[in-house]
């Protein structure tokens, strides 16, 4: 992709923060002014983040996208989530988003809409927490089998996870594996009828659409 469509996505990117409602006035005068110091960072850090990632997928990126409706929608939304946090894992994330939306159509690693928007919603409600397991329990399910995942469901023992996470105490590990249970980015199985201490044989589950949400937002492989 040439050096003038990249400049044009990201002059989208900069005119747009002043669309956002929540935001409110013109960008210019809201950075250096009122934006308090770390959400100005965010807003500059993200702006070189994306930048960076437009020219590493180059060509693939079609340009004429930003022009579109659900481009808009779904920028403003990713937009908000970037000044929310300076977790680098939700802001890179939200970058993702905003990149394969420009991907062009016959791209093997495009989203379709519908999916990327409800993308946007998990990544926008998880907790930094809940983002960090779904890393772990993707990992678990690789090394147990690296074939399944992204294609059916992989089953493990809730002990796998945590033998990853020792620091994280049972009750806590068990609620973020919760909230991605809300969203079926992983599936805690109905209590086992015989059941050890602290939720050790606690079956969950790693369903395909978890590890598409991991590979294609999070950038775990």
């Amino acid at each position: 992709m040439g050096k003038e469509a990249r400049d044009h996505i990201l002059a989208v990117f900069k005119a747009g923060v002043s669309a956002v409602p929540v935001v409110g006035g013109t960008i210019a005068s809201l950075i250096g002014d009122y934006i308090p110091t770390a959400t100005e960072r965010t807003v500059r850090e993200s702006i070189d983040i994306l930048s960076k990632r437009i020219e590493e997928l180059g060509d693939r990126i079609d340009d004429e996208c930003v022009n579109k409706d659900e481009f808009s929608e779904l920028f403003k939304s990713c937009y908000l989530i970037m000044v929310r946090t300076h977790k680098e894992k939700k802001i890179r994330g939200a970058i993702e988003l905003i990149c394969n939306i420009l991907l062009k159509k016959d791209d093997a690693d495009k989203l379709n809409y519908t999916e990327i928007d409800h993308f946007m919603r998990c990544l926008d409600a998880l907790s930094i927490g809940a983002i960090e397991v779904l890393g772990h329990v993707v990992a678990v399910a690789s090394a147990m089998h690296r074939e399944r995942v992204g294609v059916e469901n992989v089953r493990m023992a809730f002990a796998d996870v945590q033998n990853r996470v020792p620091q994280i105490e049972p009750d806590l590990l068990m609620s973020l594996l919760g909230e991605l249970n809300s969203f079926h980015l992983v599936f805690v199985n109905p209590t086992p009828g015989v059941r050890t201490v602290s939720y050790q044989n606690s079956p969950v589950e790693l369903p395909p659409i978890g590890a598409r949400f991991a590979k294609y937002i999070l950038q775990i492989r």
